[in-house]
């Protein structure tokens, strides 16, 4: 009996002194992190004089001089290798080729109607054309594609749709295609119910792209999915002799820059690893509609997420925890999620020391009683989410909308590719409702139409989340048969 009492003493006394550690870092953490400083921060950022604070824009620039003076004040370090808190992002505006025709036996595919311009330069030739089924790199070992120019599909056999192919997939198909000496790549869209007049509108357009020696004028252009003889015969017999003509525009170069700064760990070995906190601090502009107002604010989206990053410094500068974390606010978002591609090719810390990404983006809020997880049961940190979420009185609920594939549509997934474990911390979205649409990419996304009262308790809930898995003992890991677990395994050298 002695023996048992004891036994639960301990057991109380440990409690409480886990309660009472928990009160009181959330003690600090509710005076550093207050919805009077959130406001003054958005009220700058989302201001019409900021003009929606577009990549490549004067104003951004000024978005990034203010980021960069908050983490001086703050005490958070530059980085080595950085140009003081900036690092430079390279990027690349492409005009809609003039034309492009794809001829394979008897078939031609026009721009639009059947192709799509993805990036690259000219092109001209006849050429041998080889299928490599869905282009793995396992594909690419099998056939000698130089001088070729290679068919694939889109994604992978486990590509659940077309975004996540061109955000996850596609990228890394088009590197592996030009090392091997191919002289173009052309994916097939081949998704079932894949609207191509939607992705006509999406892609055809003027676009950035980050600036990649080299493979900046390597042809890639994606082709509708047909019956056409041409089409089948190529997926029969693996080749076929065909003819490419590209006539692409001078591209523009947009000089660009993330925001970067580092907070110290303290423990003399943890300190050496790093979690890294992401947020854009991009939107997109002023654009001519019906409206009076033509300034795209972007508080919701993401001035949040930027302020969030500023929130973060303001606690941790004064609070450092075990492991080093990085503050990244990336530049090109909503132009296809480009300064954390960028980052993540070009990283200023490595990425093997990098444990986890903590992205906090959204499209607004609808639910002001949750805090939306992009996605739980992969990495391992749900514990310290669900703990913090709880002690400010939210609800962290999973994707509202699996369908769309939120994952893979924002800065986090730049990092999951690379394996880094990844999550998007995002304000309370139960729907994509009428609601919700009246703000996202709306002028109406402006300060004076938030709740600082809800976004006070979801600034503390991501603070005390990024606080927690920078004191963990156990590294985040990707949970068995992720999508992302073998990156994972490659990066770490597990």
């Amino acid at each position: 009996m002695f023996i048992r009492g004891l036994f639960f003493l301990l057991l109380f006394i440990l409690c409480d002194v886990s309660i009472f550690a928990q009160k009181k870092t959330t003690s600090k953490i509710d005076q550093v992190v207050t919805k009077e400083e959130a406001e003054a921060h958005l009220s700058f950022l989302a201001a019409d004089e900021m003009r929606g604070r577009n990549t490549g824009s004067p104003e951004i620039d000024i978005a990034a001089n203010y980021l960069a003076a908050q983490y001086k004040l703050r005490g958070v370090k530059p980085v080595q290798g950085a140009n003081g808190y900036f690092q430079p992002v390279e990027l690349k505006e492409i005009k809609a080729p003039a034309a492009a025709v794809l001829i394979i036996g008897s078939d031609t595919f026009k721009l639009n109607n059947d192709l799509l311009f993805v990036s690259g330069g000219n092109i001209s030739q006849e050429n041998e054309i080889v299928f490599l089924g869905y282009g793995s790199a396992e594909d690419f070992e099998k056939t000698d594609v130089k001088g070729k120019i290679v068919v694939t599909y889109a994604g992978t056999r486990t590509t659940a749709n077309a975004v996540q192919a061109m955000l996850t997939d596609t990228p890394q198909k088009n590197q592996l295609a030009f090392a091997k000496g191919a002289t173009a790549l052309i994916e097939i869209m081949a998704f079932p119910g894949l609207p191509w007049q939607g992705m006509v509108k999406f892609i055809s357009g003027d676009r950035m792209i980050t600036s990649k020696d080299g493979i900046d004028t390597f042809p890639h252009l994606f082709l509708k999915n047909s019956e056409a003889a041409g089409i089948k015969a190529l997926l029969s017999s693996k080749k076929a002799t065909g003819n490419l003509y590209v006539s692409s525009n001078p591209h523009k170069i947009i000089k660009a820059k993330n925001v970067i700064g580092v907070i110290e760990g303290t423990d003399p070995v943890l300190r050496n690893e790093y979690v890294v906190l992401t947020a854009h601090y991009d939107h997109v502009g002023v654009k001519k509609n019906s409206s009076p107002d033509s300034i795209y604010n972007g508080a919701r989206d993401d001035g949040i997420g930027t302020v969030a990053l500023l929130q973060s410094a303001n606690f941790l500068g004064k609070n450092p925890p075990k492991r080093s974390v990085i503050l990244l606010a990336v530049t090109g978002e909503e132009k296809g999620l480009l300064g954390s591609e960028w980052y993540a090719n070009h990283p200023l810390i490595p990425l093997n020391k990098t444990v986890f990404n903590l992205n906090c983006d959204g499209a607004g809020y609808n639910d002001k009683t949750i805090v939306s997880i992009f996605d739980f049961n992969r990495t391992g940190v749900d514990e310290w989410v669900n703990q913090a979420c709880k002690a400010y009185g939210l609800i962290p609920k999973g994707d509202p909308a699996p369908e769309q594939n939120l994952y893979e549509r924002s800065d986090n997934v730049n990092f999951a590719v690379k394996g880094v474990p990844a999550m998007n911390f995002a304000p309370g979205v139960k729907a994509f409702d009428q609601e919700l649409f009246l703000y996202y990419h709306q002028p109406a996304d402006e300060v004076s139409s938030l709740d600082m009262e809800y976004l006070e308790r979801y600034y503390r809930s991501f603070v005390y989340t990024a606080y927690l898995i920078s004191n963990a003992t156990d590294r985040p890991v990707w949970k068995s048969g992720d999508r992302f677990e073998e990156a994972g395994k490659r990066l770490y050298g597990k």
